[in-house]
């Protein structure tokens, strides 16, 4: 785990610390959400709304990929702190979910293999509180990242001022 990887590397522990408090509400927000979108879908089917139910379904499905591959790179980041890879999915993937709600809210998205689109013209406390813990975790999740690259170069130094 990242404390006893980096038990010398206070400053990891206390990134890594906020990093997982600022994704905690993320995950549980995004299942939360998965699990109501795939519900009202189930229940516009029951009512003959294709549509709403083909969007409702698509919704659902994309929450709930999120928080899964939220939960996976965490538990990767925590597990093998100084593989960087983790860190870049992380990063790359809640800048690509942020886009994706930015178009979702003003342009629209469309919906693979239909002709639907998705549009949300409501923002409630959810969309409030994902969109403020991801904007905010990218900081930690970026320093954890620059730390690795020190911490190998330290080490590269290290095993070149030796020889």
């Amino acid at each position: 785990m990242a404390i006893t990887t980096f038990k010398h590397h206070k400053d990891m522990v206390i990134l890594s610390v906020i990093f997982v408090g600022l994704m905690i509400p993320n995950v549980i927000i995004y299942a939360q959400h998965a699990i109501h979108e795939i519900e009202a879908s189930q229940k516009s089917a029951i009512e003959g709304k294709v549509n709403s139910s083909t969007r409702q379904f698509s919704e659902g499905i994309f929450f709930g990929l999120t928080a899964i591959g939220y939960v996976i790179t965490t538990v990767f980041i925590l597990l093998k702190p100084n593989n960087v890879i983790p860190y870049y999915v992380l990063l790359l993937g809640t800048v690509a979910i942020i886009i994706v709600y930015y178009f979702r809210t003003t342009t629209g998205i469309p919906i693979l293999g239909t002709d639907l689109v998705i549009k949300e013209y409501l923002v409630d406390y959810n969309d409030v509180i994902t969109k403020i813990a991801q904007q905010i975790f990218v900081i930690p999740v970026a320093m954890m990242l620059q730390k690795v690259y020190d911490m190998k170069n330290q080490k590269g130094e290290y095993l070149t001022t030796k020889r």
